[in-house]
């Protein structure tokens, strides 16, 4: 049986249980569990849930069930048929993994990686048996069909409404294995009208904020939230392994509640860590990283890989924290200025071509005198040394990390602000433009347009500017809310500035259009002990992550 679309049919059918993954998938690469095994089990579970139902007396989420059930069983018969095929062919899982890894490298690799299997697991399926995977399909469309009107059925409650939601993903999916874009894009508007039913919403606002309300029912409601939430858990990971987009956490469809909007991919870290919910089954937040040390946000970069880089000091090392295998530390080179005797890290950047630049303030000693000067050193992806370039307009004492900001744009024009200037620079350290805003603040970035984004000293406001220094448009931040980080999402073509609103102890994305247009402002997470240590960063390839000091979250 084709590995991934078994473990596609174990994810769908264990949401029907509230399993976000059977735990009989994980052993199938290792062969402890055989292909009849996992077809016992799926279609077991498939009888319990019929039985389930049975009681209800539910004729639409019964007839959902028996198509289901049905096109399960046709997909087996089909899978069955392409693996007496596949037994002519010598290691077919090697091939596909050998034309993949000629593609690309990293997680993009995973990805591309599963699809194209994906891809050719349908292709051996259509080929070898078409009319059992054909019925299947049929069986799957009118499962679809028969939860949807249940769905719709107002007079079902909201537990049974829920299961028919899941009966209707677990359909689609299922129905459109050899398209999942159409799969992705008709349960994505599904996803929105479960969560705008009363119901839901006044469920997790209750969940959310307590109170008295809160005692009453809480088991049932726990369960229907967890329920709710793995839906969206097995949605985002499918968009992840095959959309043709990068899946995105701002965007995601949110749950409206009386006082803010809840996103279930975002906001997942703040459910998942309720006992009542059973953290361990729920399993990590998507797309998150837990680093094994602490991490200091604001010296941190993200390159074209995904890789989120970050700047060790005083060592002078580079920590290279990987989204696919363990991170990794490199020594920056010696520069060629002198015994380095001293040195402050200020900050770094990637272009688009994945070369580091690095701003670091160095104390060197010769035969004659010790120097201090700011050097911006550029390694290649490797990171081995490619130059080393004096920056005499910024010479003078180090101010610690925070003494240099630096973003590179499309042009690979180097933006650099120290004190209360912004030097423009291209991309061998030569200046080309100094100037000093109007409203300084402690933030940098670029927006699609090249255009400098600046915050406003007090942290309210957004300013944009050219590489001459002429101001062009400004964004005021919703209310108590103060600027942390500025980044530009090349993917879905977004301003995305994270925020803290000290009152709540919060962080918030809020989220404008790429012409500046307030579209929402979205709560992240509760703050430690302290609201300073979070930064946001972005790379062209379209990788964002908000970083804190003890994980990575890509956005």
């Amino acid at each position: 049986m084709t590995f991934i679309v078994t473990s596609i049919l174990s994810s769908t059918v264990g949401l029907l249980w509230n399993k976000a993954r059977d735990s009989t998938a994980a052993k199938l690469k290792d062969g402890d569990v055989t292909n009849a095994k996992i077809r016992e089990l799926v279609v077991r579970e498939l009888n319990d849930i019929r039985t389930k139902l049975d009681g209800l007396s539910r004729k639409d989420l019964l007839s959902s069930s028996r198509f289901l059930k049905e096109g399960v069983d046709l997909l087996y018969v089909s899978l069955d048929k392409s693996k007496l095929e596949q037994k002519a062919v010598i290691h077919p899982t090697e091939q596909d993994r050998g034309e993949t890894s000629r593609m690309s490298s990293g997680v993009e690799s995973g990805i591309l990686s599963e699809a194209l299997e994906l891809s050719h697991a349908i292709e051996k399926m259509v080929v070898n048996s078409d009319k059992e995977f054909e019925s299947a399909k049929e069986r799957f469309k009118e499962a679809r069909k028969s939860a949807t009107y249940a769905f719709c059925n107002e007079a079902l409650n909201i537990n049974e409404r829920i299961f028919a939601a899941k009966l209707r993903i677990v359909s689609e999916i299922l129905e459109c294995l050899d398209s999942p874009q159409t799969a992705i894009t008709g349960c994505l508007s599904f996803l929105q009208d479960l969560h705008s039913l009363p119901a839901i919403r006044e469920m997790f606002y209750v969940y959310l904020n307590g109170g008295v309300k809160s005692w009453l029912g809480k088991a049932e409601r726990a369960k229907n939230v967890k329920s709710v939430m793995l839906i969206n858990y097995i949605l985002f990971n499918l968009k992840f392994k095959f959309s043709e987009t990068l899946a995105d956490r701002v965007t995601w469809p949110g749950i409206e509640l009386t006082d803010r909007s809840f996103n279930p991919i975002l906001d997942w870290q703040k459910v998942l860590t309720r006992k009542s919910l059973g953290g361990d089954e729920l399993g990590q937040p998507p797309q998150q990283l837990i680093p094994s040390a602490r991490i200091y946000p604001t010296l941190s970069a993200v390159d074209s890989h995904g890789n989120v880089v970050v700047l060790l000091e005083p060592a002078g090392l580079l920590r290279v924290i990987s989204r696919t295998t363990e991170s990794k530390v490199v020594k920056l080179p010696d520069s060629g200025e002198g015994k380095v005797i001293d040195q402050s890290l200020a900050e770094l950047a990637f272009d688009k071509n994945n070369n580091a630049y690095i701003v670091r303030w160095l104390k060197t000693r010769t035969e004659n005198s010790d120097v201090e000067r700011y050097v911006l050193s550029v390694l290649d992806e490797n990171y081995s040394a490619k130059h080393d370039y004096i920056l005499d307009f910024l010479q003078g004492r180090s101010l610690g990390y925070k003494a240099v900001k630096i973003a590179i744009n499309r042009n690979n024009n180097i933006i650099m602000m120290k004190g209360d200037y912004l030097y423009v620079c291209d991309n061998v350290g030569q200046l080309k433009h100094k100037f000093k805003p109007h409203i300084f603040g402690a933030s940098l970035g670029i927006s699609n347009k090249d255009e400098i984004m600046i915050s406003s000293r007090n942290g309210t406001a957004v300013h944009f500017y050219s590489e001459e220094g002429n101001r062009k448009s400004t964004i005021k931040l919703p209310e108590d809310h103060e600027v942390l980080g500025l980044a530009f999402h090349h993917v879905i073509r977004k301003i995305i500035v994270l925020t803290r609103v000290s009152l709540k102890r919060s962080y918030f994305l809020v989220c404008y259009t790429e012409t500046g247009e307030l579209e929402s402002s979205t709560f992240f997470c509760k703050a430690g002990h302290s609201l300073f240590f979070a930064f946001i960063i972005s790379h062209p390839s379209g990788h964002v992550a908000v970083v804190r000091q003890n994980s990575i979250t890509f956005i």
